[in-house]
């Protein structure tokens, strides 16, 4: 029976969610469109409107419940900072846009660059590419991310490197911050939980629910030079325990 349910409800949800496809191919095609004309503000507007609402689509459509909280501490658009949230899911990424209401730059594997379509959607977020095949493509991504935090622009990143196989949180890597450590910027922690229910335990006909929490910034220029070396095992503290206050889905 618990097969059957769990086939019967990703069914059910590849019918509403398919539609995710178009409409972010819609959002590229607006993108370009308006970059052609030289209007790139009006393509970055546009394109992530769409892209906006296609994460509302998804993470409600395979039956997320959406609680955000913490907005209050998400600093002002015009300042350089990191966003650093727990790693549970592909679903993490839609569900911190959503939270955010915004879209920082994100490092993503130089492969993904190749691929038709997706390298549009990578460049009209911003993507930022990494080579981690050589010392020389983590370093052009580090000095390009260095870049747009000292011109005002926000990254995020999953300091844990990797997701989570158990739905635990992993380790924080203080490598992973060394764009804080050489600009000084402000990290603010984010905790993500239950979205990997999404689609990894699917078995149910239940509403999950999804909570974001965007915690107060840390600021990096006021650490001790030890610490602004040693970041990962602060910011894993600040998430691990927020995190531990949410009820997990079962």
């Amino acid at each position: 029976m618990k097969s059957f349910l769990k086939v019967f409800r990703l069914v059910i949800a590849f019918i509403f969610v398919w539609p995710i496809f178009p409409m972010a191919f819609i959002g590229l095609i607006f993108y370009y469109l308006f970059y052609i004309l030289h209007l790139k503000k009006a393509a970055i507007a546009v394109s992530r409107a769409i892209y906006y609402f296609v994460c509302w689509w998804m993470l409600t459509f395979l039956g997320g419940s959406i609680h955000v909280e913490g907005r209050e501490n998400i600093p002002e658009n015009s300042e350089g900072v990191i966003f650093a949230p727990n790693h549970n899911s592909i679903c993490d990424v839609p569900l911190f846009y959503f939270g955010l209401k915004r879209f920082p730059s994100m490092m993503a594997k130089a492969e993904l660059f190749k691929v038709p379509l997706v390298h549009g959607m990578l460049k009209s977020l911003e993507c930022i590419k990494i080579g981690r095949k050589s010392a020389h493509g983590v370093v052009e991504a580090i000095r390009e991310s260095e870049k747009r935090i000292r011109e005002g622009g926000s990254l995020v990143i999953f300091p844990e490197g990797t997701r989570s196989k158990t739905g635990e949180i992993g380790t924080f890597k203080s490598g992973a911050f060394k764009v804080a450590e050489r600009t000084g910027c402000r990290i603010v922690p984010v905790v993500l939980k239950n979205d990997r229910y999404l689609l990894e335990s699917a078995g149910s006909f239940r509403i999950v629910p999804l909570y974001i929490k965007f915690l107060p910034p840390i600021d990096t220029s006021s650490l001790s030079p030890e610490d602004r070396k040693n970041l990962g095992p602060i910011v894993e503290k600040e998430v691990r325990e927020e995190w531990a206050k949410y009820p997990a889905f079962k």
